[in-house]
């Protein structure tokens, strides 16, 4: 849907500008990530889900009505709400599986859930444009209202127990800054939360260059289909190794490794020869999700369960936040730089992150991390 919105946008309008705000419109709800942390942390999880699934498939409803380019608003206020519930779903969803499940079983279960996400973002866009191509965007919208309901019927069948965490009163500012403070005040999270919001950023500002490199290799820009697919690819193969990784080295040491990974893909990028550029993008398919699955595991691991909600929304406002920021960074760079000269540096900043982790107290004990 998120795809389809865009293009849908576009065949109203024929304006490729009204068909990016639609992304912006999406994003725009992780402004609101401390306080979906605070719900999360304050409300009975489960019955929070049910609802926002139902809630999101009648925010869809609307779209199965747009005939013309004077409806187009209704996709903008759409995406607007679908962006802010799944804001509010994440550290729900985050919450209830630390809630839910043992460490050892948890970190399989977030790598299992982030290897169906990028399996998703690999075949959901194909499948969305080619139903919307055939029989147009209310079939979409049909459908993507319809995994909603599915995703609330399956809820319904959790075995929880679904009240409240219980919490003392707290005033609402220092309610909504708990999960950054914990994050900040617990040595545990703070290195690999910290190196993994660094590499985040960093990550962005590579996105435009992608776009010369594949003019670079000689290629068309749609090949850049086919890089997209190797980084999925790579993507998928970590989120699953993950997890055995952790019980080995511990999430630091994971971080680590993604770091590296991060520099080696960039580097191998960072040519005109279209061997390196392939291998070094599904290199670079490893990279972030081992971050990413390093921090959320270890803020898992070393949060109460009062706070799940809250820390996880501040990981989540801290990973993905700066990225408008740092892709327009690196829209403007690309102009003056080459994307060679981008990815060396990105490399060489990778490199400098994963040194500075290396060095941390956390990192020497995270071999020890996991008796079991």
């Amino acid at each position: 849907m998120s795809l389809v919105a865009g293009v849908w946008v576009k065949a109203l309008t024929g304006s490729s500008s009204q068909a990016g705000l639609v992304s912006a419109c999406i994003y725009a709800g992780t402004m609101a990530a401390p306080l979906a942390g605070l719900v999360a942390d304050r409300v009975p999880r489960k019955r929070l889900l049910l609802w926002l699934n139902l809630l999101s498939a009648a925010t869809i409803a609307p779209l199965l009505f747009i005939s013309s380019r004077a409806d187009v608003w209704i996709l903008f206020a759409v995406m607007s709400i679908y962006g802010l519930e799944t804001t509010l779903m994440d550290p729900t969803e985050d919450a209830l599986f630390a809630q839910m499940f043992t460490p050892e079983f948890r970190r399989q279960i977030n790598g299992y859930r982030l290897t169906i996400q990028e399996t998703g973002r690999l075949a959901a866009p194909l499948f969305g444009a080619g139903l919307f191509v055939l029989i147009g965007g209310g079939a979409v919208a049909a459908l993507d209202a319809a995994t909603f309901v599915f995703a609330a019927l399956v809820i319904t069948r959790l075995r929880v127990d679904d009240a409240p965490p219980s919490a003392a009163p707290e005033r609402l500012v220092p309610a909504l800054l708990a999960g950054v403070r914990h994050i900040l005040d617990t040595p545990i999270i703070r290195p690999t939360a910290i190196a993994a919001t660094a590499v985040m950023a960093l990550s962005g500002i590579g996105v435009a260059a992608q776009y010369s490199l594949v003019h670079g290799i000689g290629q068309r820009p749609a090949f850049l289909g086919v890089l997209s697919a190797l980084l999925g690819a790579g993507s998928i193969i970590a989120s699953l190794s993950a997890s055995r990784l952790i019980n080995r080295l511990g999430e630091p040491s994971l971080a680590l490794i993604g770091l590296i990974n991060f520099a080696a893909g960039n580097l191998l990028r960072a040519n005109h020869w279209l061997p390196a550029a392939l291998v070094g993008t599904f290199v670079l398919g490893f990279a972030l999700p081992y971050v990413f699955l390093a921090t959320l595991n270890v803020a898992q691991r070393a949060t109460a369960n009062e706070l799940q909600g809250r820390v996880s929304a501040a990981l989540v406002f801290a990973l993905f936040g700066p990225q408008a920021l740092t892709q327009a960074i690196g829209a403007a760079l690309i102009v003056h730089a080459t994307y060679v000269e981008i990815y060396i540096a990105s490399a060489a900043v990778s490199l400098g992150i994963a040194s500075w982790l290396a060095r941390q107290p956390s990192n020497q004990r995270g071999r020890t991390a996991h008796p079991c």
